[in-house]
């Protein structure tokens, strides 16, 4: 991932017109994600060459919610095609090809419950955490498939 001082360092400025709340590289790619308010849609930026320090708005990924929703948990792949996993609550979870904006996998969830984070175990596999703390696994390969909730040890 992009460490700060490291791999980038804002001196004076930014990139964003907009909060951002979370950034996430894309790996194996010159992309990042980031999402914040004032709604829960990704913005996709391009990290420009060595040479220049340029973070350049390639896109947007809208969401089906509007402003005032919670603002999109985010992780990022490109096990198989650069994809982010998404969302703000848990009848919301999407993965949508980065490129192409398209949704390649929606999680069916009746709960409308706050998410607190979203991730990729492996290619496959989804674990998403609600903001009460229940984790929930996802498997890509069933779509629609409900979301399961993990079982943990007390």
């Amino acid at each position: 991932g992009l460490c700060p001082e490291r791999d980038f360092k804002v001196e004076c400025g930014g990139f964003s017109n907009r909060p951002v709340y979370s950034l996430k590289h894309v790996p194996d790619t010159s992309l990042l994600v980031t999402s914040g308010p004032p709604d829960s849609s990704l913005q996709v930026w391009q990290v420009s060459a060595e040479d220049s320090d340029v973070i350049k708005s390639v896109s947007a990924i809208s969401t089906e919610n509007g402003t005032g929703q919670p603002w999109a948990k985010i992780a990022a792949t490109s096990a198989r095609a650069p994809w982010v996993l998404h969302g703000s609550r848990l009848n919301n979870v999407q993965i949508t090809e980065v490129e192409s904006k398209k949704n390649v996998y929606v999680a069916a969830s009746r709960s409308s419950e706050e998410l607190s984070d979203v991730a990729f175990l492996d290619c496959n596999t989804l674990l998403i955490c609600c903001s009460k703390g229940q984790l929930c696994l996802a498997d890509t390969r069933q779509p629609q498939s409900p979301l399961e909730a993990a079982s943990v040890p007390s």
